[in-house]
């Protein structure tokens, strides 16, 4: 999967520890920190695997073992 900027940049700023779409959105540079692109970008990483979602608490994620080596290689 070729990432745009916007995935990349959440890609780069999400971590192991679970976080809220808003938590991303603010570590960004404003120009790609719009909440709206950032959740849409969070959705295309999902379906990639390089993201999960909390199954208990909704609107969490984080990466996945795929995303963390992805990360290192961006």
């Amino acid at each position: 999967m070729n990432l745009t900027s916007t995935q990349r940049a959440v890609l780069l700023s999400l971590t192991t520890e679970w976080q809220t779409p808003i938590q991303i959105a603010n570590e960004l540079p404003e120009a790609s920190g719009e909440l709206a692109e950032v959740q849409q970008a969070l959705k295309d990483l999902l379906l990639e695997g390089l993201v999960q979602t909390n199954p208990v608490v909704l609107g969490l994620y984080r990466l996945t073992a795929d995303g963390i080596t992805r990360k290192d290689l961006a």
